[in-house]
């Protein structure tokens, strides 16, 4: 390789990541509830075709990564499971968990439980139509629930962590996915052009997923948010434009 190609190529880097660090956090924008609607059968399927493309590929993979870290043993819930990509690939990472996935939308399960079919997981995933704010489950029965990219849009997110307080065992562990409201301008950028260009038209018309990150929480917002709970001492794990919070009962 020549020392033209090697030396443009460096640059093109620097460049990049100027793009994406040079630009200013979005602060002291107001939260901005969504919901994504997705009872509706075009916002359902929508939303499964977008989860396809390869940002959130990605993410799922980055999702995986870190719930390795923790190890989970019994039975694990995914509240907010969508249709099923997450809690498919944590099936075939984790032979031994028992694994149900909870999610209010009944569209969005049907694509869950064909796609666990498809792949020969029908008998290790359950799944089950549920509220987060009433979760199908006795006391102390979970031991680990993760949750991804659904925190923003609980409507009621004290009650939500008291509920899976109520249910995880003693030791359980909560882990959250969600973006971050105070990322940097350059995703909001690019959120607004998917958004606006990108995502099926079904998706634009409930303002996704431009929505997603508007109405999720800020760092500091998240320790203002937990401490109203039964939960105490949350670790939050930021990133460019997500973050991660556990938390141990």
């Amino acid at each position: 390789m020549s020392f033209w190609c090697i030396f443009f190529a460096i640059i093109g880097i620097v460049v990049i990541l100027i793009i994406i660090f040079g630009f200013p956090r979005k602060k002291k924008s107001p939260r901005k509830p969504n919901i994504e609607g997705l009872d509706n059968p075009e916002v359902a399927k929508a939303f499964e075709k977008m989860t396809n493309f390869l940002p959130f590929r990605l993410l799922r993979k980055k999702v995986l990564s870190k719930l390795k870290d923790f190890n989970p043993k019994g039975t694990l819930v995914d509240i907010g499971c969508g249709s099923g990509n997450l809690i498919i690939q944590i099936a075939e990472s984790f032979p031994d968990l028992n694994l149900i996935g909870i999610d209010i939308s009944s569209e969005i399960l049907e694509f869950a439980k064909k796609l666990a079919l498809d792949r020969n997981l029908g008998k290790r995933i359950e799944f089950k139509i549920g509220n987060v704010e009433k979760l199908p489950f006795s006391d102390e029965s979970i031991d680990f629930i993760i949750s991804t990219l659904s925190l923003h849009h609980w409507v009621n997110p004290v009650k939500v962590f008291n509920e899976i307080h109520r249910v995880l065992k003693r030791d359980g562990t909560l882990l959250i996915f969600d973006f971050r409201r105070d990322s940097r301008r350059f995703f909001y950028g690019i959120l607004t052009f998917a958004t606006k260009v990108v995502v099926p038209k079904a998706l634009k018309e409930v303002h996704e997923p431009l929505g997603s990150i508007q109405s999720s929480y800020a760092y500091n917002e998240i320790f203002q948010l937990i401490s109203q709970t039964r939960f105490q001492n949350p670790k939050v794990k930021t990133f460019l434009a997500w973050m991660f919070i556990s938390i141990k009962k």
